[in-house]
């Protein structure tokens, strides 16, 4: 009976160590489950904090853009301006000009002429381009406006000579 007595224990402690064992494996599970949720939930977070910083970050780059794209249409329309004023007193000129050569005879007559004849050509040029400060955008202004200050120039330039 003793043997008995003893395989019963060591069976009955057998049992009772292998239930410890399954509540300290469910006690482990429990930890992990535990640690993925926080884990989780650190990550929610941290995608969330990330959506709002990019968020934020792109409504100030918007702001940005729109004060720079308000700022290059003003500087357009400034030039523009400018432009239309500069060309109102040029064509008073050629006006006067041509008034000139209907006063005029002989070879100045023939000069003025030749010379009216190529300002007109240069200021209807400079008109067809002038048109294009429309769809210049940003990218394109610098060299809108550069070819247009140069035509400009050269147009000028020819009816303050023949004046």
């Amino acid at each position: 009976m003793t043997r008995s007595s003893l395989m019963v224990c060591g069976l009955g402690s057998l049992v009772l160590a292998l239930a410890g064992g399954c509540d300290k494996a469910a006690d482990e599970q429990q930890k992990a489950v535990n640690a993925q949720t926080t884990a989780n939930d650190k990550i929610i977070a941290a995608n969330q904090e990330a959506d709002q910083k990019a968020n934020s970050a792109q409504a100030d780059a918007d702001k940005k853009i729109a004060a720079a794209q308000a700022s290059f249409l003003k500087m357009r329309e400034d030039y523009r301006h400018d432009t239309t004023t500069k060309l109102v007193d040029l064509d008073q000129k050629i006006a006067d000009l041509t008034a000139k050569e209907k006063t005029v005879t002989g070879k100045k007559k023939a000069d003025l002429d030749t010379e009216l004849a190529t300002i007109r050509t240069q200021r209807e040029a400079f008109a067809n381009d002038w048109k294009s400060i429309e769809t210049a955008d940003a990218t394109t202004w610098d060299t809108t406006k550069n070819r247009l200050d140069k035509e400009w120039t050269d147009l000028k330039s020819m009816v303050d000579r023949a004046a």
